[in-house]
Protein backbone atom coordinates (compact mmCIF):
# COMPACT_ATOMS: atom_id res chain seq x y z
CA UNK A 1 0.00 0.00 0.00
CA UNK A 2 1.53 3.62 -1.08
CA UNK A 3 1.97 5.96 1.60
CA UNK A 4 0.50 9.71 1.33
CA UNK A 5 3.27 11.73 1.45
CA UNK A 6 3.04 14.46 4.69
CA UNK A 7 5.66 17.53 4.47
CA UNK A 8 5.29 21.03 6.19
CA UNK A 9 7.02 23.89 5.70
CA UNK A 10 7.36 24.85 9.41
CA UNK A 11 7.51 28.52 9.33
CA UNK A 12 9.41 30.85 12.01
CA UNK A 13 6.79 29.57 15.09
CA UNK A 14 7.32 26.19 14.61
CA UNK A 15 10.95 25.83 15.52
CA UNK A 16 12.13 21.90 15.25
CA UNK A 17 8.78 20.48 14.71
CA UNK A 18 8.08 18.31 12.03
CA UNK A 19 4.96 17.00 10.40
CA UNK A 20 6.37 13.48 11.30
CA UNK A 21 7.16 14.60 14.86
CA UNK A 22 3.55 15.90 15.29
CA UNK A 23 1.84 13.14 13.50
CA UNK A 24 3.55 10.50 15.06
CA UNK A 25 4.67 11.99 18.78
CA UNK A 26 1.75 14.52 19.01
CA UNK A 27 -1.04 12.43 17.88
CA UNK A 28 0.71 9.40 19.71
CA UNK A 29 0.55 11.63 23.36
CA UNK A 30 -2.81 12.86 22.75
CA UNK A 31 -4.25 9.15 21.85
CA UNK A 32 -2.94 8.26 25.10
CA UNK A 33 -4.33 11.05 27.79
CA UNK A 34 -7.45 9.58 25.74
CA UNK A 35 -6.83 6.04 26.49
CA UNK A 36 -6.32 6.83 30.41
CA UNK A 37 -9.87 8.57 30.67
CA UNK A 38 -7.79 12.41 31.10
CA UNK A 39 -10.03 13.66 27.31
CA UNK A 40 -13.07 12.87 25.92
CA UNK A 41 -13.74 11.22 22.28
CA UNK A 42 -14.84 15.26 21.14
CA UNK A 43 -11.76 16.43 22.83
CA UNK A 44 -9.81 13.73 21.22
CA UNK A 45 -10.85 14.33 17.73
CA UNK A 46 -10.61 18.56 18.11
CA UNK A 47 -7.13 17.59 18.63
CA UNK A 48 -5.97 15.30 16.34
CA UNK A 49 -7.75 17.64 13.63
CA UNK A 50 -5.68 20.65 15.18
CA UNK A 51 -2.63 18.71 15.14
CA UNK A 52 -3.02 17.28 11.53
CA UNK A 53 -3.53 21.20 10.19
CA UNK A 54 -0.39 22.34 11.69
CA UNK A 55 1.23 19.07 10.39
CA UNK A 56 -0.04 19.51 7.13
CA UNK A 57 0.38 23.25 6.67
CA UNK A 58 3.38 25.06 9.43
CA UNK A 59 2.31 28.36 10.57
CA UNK A 60 -0.51 28.80 8.11
CA UNK A 61 -2.80 26.29 9.47
CA UNK A 62 -5.48 28.70 10.42
CA UNK A 63 -6.58 32.44 10.09
CA UNK A 64 -8.38 34.82 12.33
CA UNK A 65 -11.68 35.45 11.32
CA UNK A 66 -12.10 38.99 13.70
CA UNK A 67 -8.87 41.18 13.96
CA UNK A 68 -10.09 41.77 17.49
CA UNK A 69 -8.45 38.12 18.04
CA UNK A 70 -4.82 37.00 18.44
CA UNK A 71 -2.86 35.49 15.66
CA UNK A 72 -2.80 31.74 15.91
CA UNK A 73 0.50 30.79 17.72
CA UNK A 74 0.93 26.68 16.41
CA UNK A 75 3.14 25.87 19.37
CA UNK A 76 0.71 27.94 21.80
CA UNK A 77 -2.00 25.77 20.38
CA UNK A 78 -0.59 22.66 20.68
CA UNK A 79 0.50 23.37 24.31
CA UNK A 80 -3.21 23.90 25.06
CA UNK A 81 -4.07 20.62 23.79
CA UNK A 82 -1.25 19.44 26.75
CA UNK A 83 -2.46 21.05 29.56
CA UNK A 84 -5.76 21.79 29.75
CA UNK A 85 -8.79 19.39 30.29
CA UNK A 86 -12.08 19.16 31.13
CA UNK A 87 -14.73 22.20 30.45
CA UNK A 88 -11.61 24.06 30.49
CA UNK A 89 -9.88 22.50 27.18
CA UNK A 90 -13.22 22.44 25.69
CA UNK A 91 -13.87 25.90 26.08
CA UNK A 92 -10.84 26.26 24.63
CA UNK A 93 -11.12 24.48 21.53
CA UNK A 94 -14.78 25.32 20.36
CA UNK A 95 -13.30 29.35 21.44
CA UNK A 96 -10.48 28.49 18.64
CA UNK A 97 -12.81 26.24 16.38
CA UNK A 98 -15.08 28.85 16.03
CA UNK A 99 -13.21 31.74 15.36
CA UNK A 100 -10.41 30.56 13.30
CA UNK A 101 -10.70 29.59 9.44
CA UNK A 102 -8.97 26.17 8.69
CA UNK A 103 -7.06 26.12 5.45
CA UNK A 104 -8.30 23.85 2.79
CA UNK A 105 -11.18 22.66 5.03
CA UNK A 106 -14.53 23.59 4.32
CA UNK A 107 -16.37 25.50 7.45
CA UNK A 108 -18.41 22.19 7.82
CA UNK A 109 -15.71 20.12 9.80
CA UNK A 110 -14.98 22.70 12.42
CA UNK A 111 -18.80 23.48 12.83
CA UNK A 112 -19.02 19.46 13.75
CA UNK A 113 -16.25 19.08 15.78
CA UNK A 114 -18.03 22.57 18.09
CA UNK A 115 -21.45 20.29 17.70
CA UNK A 116 -19.88 17.14 18.95
CA UNK A 117 -17.74 19.17 21.97
CA UNK A 118 -20.87 21.06 23.16
CA UNK A 119 -22.97 17.38 23.06
CA UNK A 120 -25.65 18.77 20.50
CA UNK A 121 -24.72 15.44 17.58
CA UNK A 122 -24.23 12.09 18.34
CA UNK A 123 -21.44 11.17 17.07
CA UNK A 124 -19.09 8.18 17.77
CA UNK A 125 -15.32 7.53 17.91
CA UNK A 126 -14.03 4.57 16.47
CA UNK A 127 -10.97 3.60 15.45
CA UNK A 128 -11.95 1.44 13.01
CA UNK A 129 -13.53 1.75 9.80
CA UNK A 130 -17.30 0.39 10.28
CA UNK A 131 -19.06 -1.58 7.77
CA UNK A 132 -22.21 -0.18 5.65
CA UNK A 133 -24.86 -1.86 7.48
CA UNK A 134 -23.08 -1.10 10.75
CA UNK A 135 -23.44 2.69 9.67
CA UNK A 136 -27.26 2.33 8.31
CA UNK A 137 -28.03 1.30 11.92
CA UNK A 138 -26.18 3.78 13.56
CA UNK A 139 -28.19 6.15 11.21
CA UNK A 140 -31.00 5.02 11.91
CA UNK A 141 -30.42 5.40 16.00
CA UNK A 142 -29.44 9.16 14.88
CA UNK A 143 -25.95 8.39 15.16
CA UNK A 144 -22.94 9.05 12.54
CA UNK A 145 -19.34 7.00 12.79
CA UNK A 146 -16.12 9.21 12.99
CA UNK A 147 -13.37 7.01 12.51
CA UNK A 148 -10.04 8.29 13.84
CA UNK A 149 -6.58 6.52 12.80
CA UNK A 150 -4.35 7.30 15.19
CA UNK A 151 -1.18 4.60 14.36
CA UNK A 152 1.84 5.81 12.67
CA UNK A 153 2.13 5.07 9.69
CA UNK A 154 -1.26 3.70 9.20
CA UNK A 155 -2.36 7.30 9.68
CA UNK A 156 -0.88 8.32 6.11
CA UNK A 157 -2.02 5.44 4.17
CA UNK A 158 -4.70 5.52 2.32
CA UNK A 159 -8.31 4.60 3.87
CA UNK A 160 -10.91 3.26 1.21
CA UNK A 161 -10.99 6.20 -1.23
CA UNK A 162 -9.32 8.54 0.70
CA UNK A 163 -5.41 9.37 0.43
CA UNK A 164 -5.21 9.10 4.20
CA UNK A 165 -6.33 8.69 7.68
CA UNK A 166 -6.93 12.42 8.18
CA UNK A 167 -9.08 13.03 4.76
CA UNK A 168 -11.54 10.39 6.01
CA UNK A 169 -11.58 11.91 9.47
CA UNK A 170 -12.52 14.92 7.42
CA UNK A 171 -14.69 13.27 5.29
CA UNK A 172 -16.85 11.69 8.05
CA UNK A 173 -17.07 15.50 10.10
CA UNK A 174 -18.23 16.58 6.40
CA UNK A 175 -21.33 13.80 6.39
CA UNK A 176 -21.80 14.49 10.24
CA UNK A 177 -23.15 17.79 8.88
CA UNK A 178 -24.95 16.46 6.13
CA UNK A 179 -27.13 14.69 8.70
CA UNK A 180 -27.36 17.00 11.75
CA UNK A 181 -27.21 20.49 10.19
CA UNK A 182 -30.80 20.83 9.66
CA UNK A 183 -33.19 19.44 12.28
CA UNK A 184 -36.14 18.40 9.35
CA UNK A 185 -33.78 16.58 7.17
CA UNK A 186 -32.43 14.44 9.65
CA UNK A 187 -35.07 13.06 11.36
CA UNK A 188 -36.23 12.39 7.33
CA UNK A 189 -33.34 10.39 7.25
CA UNK A 190 -33.22 8.61 10.45
CA UNK A 191 -36.74 7.88 9.15
CA UNK A 192 -35.48 6.50 5.61
CA UNK A 193 -32.72 4.21 7.11
CA UNK A 194 -34.62 2.88 9.83
CA UNK A 195 -37.19 2.10 6.20
CA UNK A 196 -34.16 0.58 4.73
CA UNK A 197 -32.67 -1.60 7.95
CA UNK A 198 -36.22 -2.63 8.31
CA UNK A 199 -36.59 -3.64 4.44
CA UNK A 200 -33.16 -5.87 4.46
CA UNK A 201 -34.59 -7.78 7.17
CA UNK A 202 -37.55 -8.33 5.26
CA UNK A 203 -35.25 -9.63 2.51
CA UNK A 204 -36.72 -7.28 0.38
CA UNK A 205 -33.16 -6.69 -1.50
CA UNK A 206 -32.20 -10.38 -1.22
CA UNK A 207 -31.89 -11.37 -4.72
CA UNK A 208 -31.01 -8.10 -5.45
CA UNK A 209 -27.54 -8.02 -3.51
CA UNK A 210 -26.08 -10.85 -5.41
CA UNK A 211 -25.24 -8.49 -7.67
CA UNK A 212 -22.08 -7.17 -7.15
CA UNK A 213 -22.83 -3.33 -8.67
CA UNK A 214 -25.88 -3.27 -7.21
CA UNK A 215 -24.59 -4.26 -3.55
CA UNK A 216 -21.83 -1.44 -4.23
CA UNK A 217 -24.17 1.22 -4.96
CA UNK A 218 -26.63 0.06 -2.37
CA UNK A 219 -24.17 0.20 0.58
CA UNK A 220 -23.12 3.81 -1.26
CA UNK A 221 -26.83 4.53 -0.54
CA UNK A 222 -27.06 3.26 3.39
CA UNK A 223 -23.94 4.55 4.41
CA UNK A 224 -22.37 7.31 2.61
CA UNK A 225 -25.23 9.17 1.42
CA UNK A 226 -27.19 11.86 3.64
CA UNK A 227 -29.71 14.00 1.46
CA UNK A 228 -33.12 14.71 1.32
CA UNK A 229 -35.00 11.47 1.38
CA UNK A 230 -36.27 12.05 -2.20
CA UNK A 231 -33.24 12.20 -3.35
CA UNK A 232 -32.63 9.34 -1.65
CA UNK A 233 -35.14 6.91 -3.40
CA UNK A 234 -34.79 8.85 -6.35
CA UNK A 235 -31.11 6.91 -6.17
CA UNK A 236 -32.63 3.69 -5.07
CA UNK A 237 -34.88 3.34 -8.33
CA UNK A 238 -31.94 4.84 -10.43
CA UNK A 239 -29.75 1.64 -9.49
CA UNK A 240 -32.87 -0.39 -9.57
CA UNK A 241 -33.49 0.14 -13.05
CA UNK A 242 -29.89 -0.33 -13.84
CA UNK A 243 -29.94 -4.15 -11.73
CA UNK A 244 -32.84 -5.01 -14.16
CA UNK A 245 -31.08 -3.65 -17.67
CA UNK A 246 -27.92 -5.53 -16.52
CA UNK A 247 -30.55 -8.44 -16.20
CA UNK A 248 -31.54 -7.78 -19.39
CA UNK A 249 -28.05 -7.53 -21.00
CA UNK A 250 -28.54 -3.79 -22.07
CA UNK A 251 -26.97 -0.38 -21.63
CA UNK A 252 -27.57 2.00 -19.00
CA UNK A 253 -29.19 4.34 -21.99
CA UNK A 254 -31.73 1.45 -23.40
CA UNK A 255 -34.97 1.24 -22.60
CA UNK A 256 -36.38 -1.24 -20.21
CA UNK A 257 -38.11 -4.24 -21.03
CA UNK A 258 -42.37 -4.35 -19.60
CA UNK A 259 -41.07 -7.04 -17.92
CA UNK A 260 -38.17 -5.57 -16.48
CA UNK A 261 -40.44 -2.59 -14.86
CA UNK A 262 -42.67 -4.90 -13.48
CA UNK A 263 -40.30 -6.17 -11.56
CA UNK A 264 -39.41 -2.52 -9.88
CA UNK A 265 -42.73 -1.80 -9.58
CA UNK A 266 -43.02 -4.93 -7.56
CA UNK A 267 -40.15 -4.81 -5.33
CA UNK A 268 -41.25 -1.14 -4.91
CA UNK A 269 -44.99 -2.57 -3.99
CA UNK A 270 -42.97 -4.45 -1.53
CA UNK A 271 -41.31 -1.87 0.25
CA UNK A 272 -44.25 -0.12 0.82
CA UNK A 273 -45.83 -2.86 2.35
CA UNK A 274 -43.00 -3.09 4.95
CA UNK A 275 -42.91 -0.03 5.73
CA UNK A 276 -46.58 0.24 6.22
CA UNK A 277 -47.63 3.40 3.43
CA UNK A 278 -50.97 3.62 3.18
CA UNK A 279 -52.29 4.03 -0.33
CA UNK A 280 -51.67 8.16 -1.49
CA UNK A 281 -47.45 7.44 -0.43
CA UNK A 282 -47.56 4.06 -2.29
CA UNK A 283 -48.60 5.64 -4.99
CA UNK A 284 -45.98 8.22 -4.78
CA UNK A 285 -43.57 5.46 -4.37
CA UNK A 286 -44.35 3.55 -7.49
CA UNK A 287 -44.88 6.81 -9.65
CA UNK A 288 -40.99 7.88 -8.94
CA UNK A 289 -39.45 11.07 -8.53
CA UNK A 290 -41.93 12.54 -6.41
CA UNK A 291 -42.14 16.36 -5.56
CA UNK A 292 -44.80 18.38 -4.30
CA UNK A 293 -47.60 16.76 -2.12
CA UNK A 294 -45.98 13.42 -3.57
CA UNK A 295 -42.89 13.91 -1.50
CA UNK A 296 -44.48 15.09 1.25
CA UNK A 297 -46.89 11.88 1.71
CA UNK A 298 -43.85 9.87 1.40
CA UNK A 299 -42.00 11.80 4.21
CA UNK A 300 -45.54 12.00 6.65
CA UNK A 301 -45.33 8.23 5.65
CA UNK A 302 -41.57 7.47 6.41
CA UNK A 303 -41.99 9.57 10.04
CA UNK A 304 -45.22 7.28 11.00
CA UNK A 305 -42.97 4.02 10.15
CA UNK A 306 -40.09 5.57 12.19
CA UNK A 307 -42.39 6.41 15.21
CA UNK A 308 -44.20 3.25 14.87
CA UNK A 309 -42.14 0.70 14.45
CA UNK A 310 -39.80 -0.60 16.69
CA UNK A 311 -35.89 -0.44 15.75
CA UNK A 312 -34.89 -3.95 14.89
CA UNK A 313 -31.16 -2.76 13.94
CA UNK A 314 -28.62 -3.22 16.43
CA UNK A 315 -24.94 -3.67 16.53
CA UNK A 316 -22.11 -4.04 18.84
CA UNK A 317 -19.87 -1.37 18.22
CA UNK A 318 -16.90 -0.42 19.84
CA UNK A 319 -15.36 2.64 20.17
CA UNK A 320 -12.01 1.94 21.56
CA UNK A 321 -10.43 -1.13 20.26
CA UNK A 322 -10.13 -2.35 16.71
Amino acid sequence: MSRQSVSVDPGPDLGALTAERLLRGGIGALAGRWRNGAIGDAQYAAGYFLIWQIALHGARFTSRKSRLDPRPSAEGWLDLLDRLEGDVLTSALCGRLERYQFRCVIPAVPAALVAWLQGRWALRLTERIPSPREVLAMQGRGERPVTLLAVYPRMLEPVLSKPNGFEFFVHDLEHACKFFQDSSRHAGQRAFFLAMAAALDAGCFEGRLTDPVFSARFDYLVSDMNTHVVHSLQYLRAILVESELRLEGKAPNQRLSAGGRDAIAALLAALGACWGFGPRARKALLDGCPSGADASAIGLALAEFARTAAPKIQTDFPSKGM
